[in-house]
């Protein structure tokens, strides 16, 4: 075998420690772009008018390279206040998330969040969302709406702007000739409104319920990115447009697609076969998710489902291939996570939403008219909520993915009558078992044993130093 050949089985030792992290992320951002003198002096009034003292600065990946510039920035304008500013620059799930717990091991009092964020409510500590800056061609922008004219006439247009693109909305009061009138003129529609994405958790909470129907037109000033998945699945709109800023195009996007439909109908097929699910808690700051939890362990135990909590910080594939024993798992995360596409995992993982279509006989042969991404919808206050009726659950139910029978009724001492995982082979009506997963239980080896207090305390030593390549023995 050549050389050639066989290095193709197998990497150098060196390539691991010179390979670089790969960073999503939208548009590359300047200095200027998220720090700038309006956010030094928006963030230096917030922190002065309450009294804050200890401040974190939370920052994507992304934005990473300039958290030095900016928390020294911070610092010199509160030299005065004798305010401590920290650098978080490893959030515990998503960047999208406030994370109140990492912000809780220095006692923070304060949070400013930048980036993209979710808007989710917090429960413990105040926060300051400041977004980029980032230039949009007005003249291009209006070309491009010009074309939508025959479109929008003689209907209302919803014209979303994502983050980056914020203050093109405060020109709204500033002058005669101002972006709405601008964008008004453009289309030339019977009813224009614009609208900030993502909105405030209290904008969204106080907001009356949407009455409107699904011939308007909706467009996205922003990229085609999970912000406008999240919207474009949970907003009705007869079309939607997105018109990217960076490149200044304007393209038809269409969401909810019969190949994006079958997909998850399949996942929610799968969570229905289940034996065991996975509640991932993907949140601790967000309101109402101990609810939602309470809530999926109680449907899931009516149909004979074992439900497993688990909280592993930012998920990953090979995280969640360590729980054999889980056929399913629900990810309960902020809106912008809700939606997941699980195609590189062992097992599928579902949205609350969906999880709450596959355990709740309410939604049974319901179709929604869109996506709920915010779990607290389903919760009793919520605009989505349908009470579970546990006396609803078919006795008997055929499986659309296996075809096996599997059943829905429960005894009084909490066990399945009819188990999923057993079908009749002989006209003897013996049974077979066809689950061959090992449970936790029928586990060989469940980890190490602490034997707390039965051994001798060990004597510090003087370990190694270096990278792996070349340790140093001291």
């Amino acid at each position: 075998m050549s050389s050639t050949t066989a290095s193709s089985f197998f990497s150098s030792d060196t390539a691991a420690l010179e390979r670089e992290a790969e960073i999503q992320t939208e548009q590359p951002v300047t200095f200027e772009q998220i720090w700038n003198e309006t956010h030094k002096k928006v963030s230096c009034g917030w922190i002065k008018q309450n009294g804050y003292k200890r401040i974190c600065l939370q920052f994507p990946d992304d934005y990473l390279p300039h958290s030095n510039g900016i928390s020294s920035s911070l610092t010199e304008a509160l030299k005065a206040e004798e305010c401590k500013v920290f650098i978080m620059a490893d959030t515990t799930y998503g960047s999208c998330c406030v994370d109140e717990i990492a912000a809780a091991h220095v006692e923070a009092d304060s949070i400013i969040h930048f980036g993209n964020a979710c808007r989710s409510k917090g429960s413990r500590l105040p926060v300051l969302y400041l977004y980029p800056m980032l230039h949009l061609e007005m003249a291009e922008l209006l070309k491009q709406l010009v074309i939508l004219q025959p479109e929008c006439a003689e209907r209302e247009v919803c014209l979303y702007l994502d983050i980056g693109y914020h203050h093109y909305e405060q020109q709204t009061t500033d002058g005669e000739d101002t972006f709405h009138s601008q964008v008004r003129d453009a289309l030339q529609s019977a009813k224009l409104q614009i609208e900030l994405y993502p909105s405030a958790a209290e904008d969204v909470d106080n907001k009356p319920a949407e009455d409107t129907t699904a011939e308007r037109i909706c467009i996205f000033v922003g990229a085609d990115n999970q912000r406008f998945a999240n919207l474009s699945l949970t907003t009705k709109a007869a079309q939607w447009h997105i018109f990217d800023g960076a490149i200044g195009t304007l393209s038809a996007k269409n969401p909810l697609t019969a190949q994006y439909i079958r997909r998850r109908y399949y996942y929610i097929e799968k969570c229905k076969d289940a034996q065991t699910l996975g509640l991932i808690v993907a949140t601790l700051s967000a309101v109402g998710y101990l609810d939602v939890v309470s809530r999926l362990q109680t449907m899931a135990k009516s149909r004979g489902i074992k439900t497993q909590l688990i909280s592993v910080g930012r998920i990953i594939p090979a995280k969640l291939a360590n729980f054999m024993e889980i056929d399913c798992f629900v990810l309960i995360g902020c809106p912008f996570n809700n939606m997941y596409n699980s195609k590189e995992y062992y097992k599928p993982i579902v949205s609350v939403f969906e999880a709450e279509m596959a355990l709740n006989p309410a939604w049974h042969m319901k179709y929604p008219d869109a996506y709920v991404t915010d779990f607290k919808q389903l919760l009793p206050e919520g605009r989505s909520f349908l009470p579970f009726d546990e006396a609803a659950i078919p006795e008997q139910d055929v499986s659309l993915v296996s075809g096996r029978m599997r059943g829905g009724v429960v005894s009084a001492n909490g066990a399945a009558e009819i188990s999923s995982n057993t079908v009749a082979t002989q006209a003897n009506m013996s049974v077979m078992t066809t689950n061959t997963g090992l449970t936790f239980e029928d586990r060989s080896w469940q980890g190490l044993d602490p034997a707390l207090g039965q051994t001798e305390p060990a004597q510090l030593q003087q370990g190694l130093s270096g990278i792996p390549t070349s340790y140093t023995h001291n």
